[in-house]
């Protein structure tokens, strides 16, 4: 039986916060476009996604987005967003 970890890893440090609730990973995804688009890049977010489908969007959102996925730890999946548009 795979159990979902209780909180986000101790030494993970974010600047916002996505919970996408029980929706499916492609409605996260859609509601997570809305939500990103005041965010500026380079920022660390921290998203929370319960579908098990998760494992294999995020990464793959991520790819295509341009999003940095810095680590996981399923539900929890920890993204800098958009860091190659972020200013020195």
């Amino acid at each position: 039986m795979t159990t979902l970890h209780e909180t986000y890893p101790a030494h993970w440090h974010f600047d916002d916060e996505f919970d996408g609730g029980e929706e499916t990973c492609g409605q996260v995804i859609i509601n997570l476009y809305t939500y990103l688009k005041p965010v500026p890049p380079g920022s660390m977010i921290l998203i929370i996604s319960r579908d098990p489908a998760a494992r294999i969007e995020f990464p793959a959102w991520c790819r295509m987005t341009k999003n940095t996925l810095v680590e996981v730890a399923h539900p929890y999946y920890l993204v800098e967003y958009k860091p190659g548009l972020k200013k020195e």
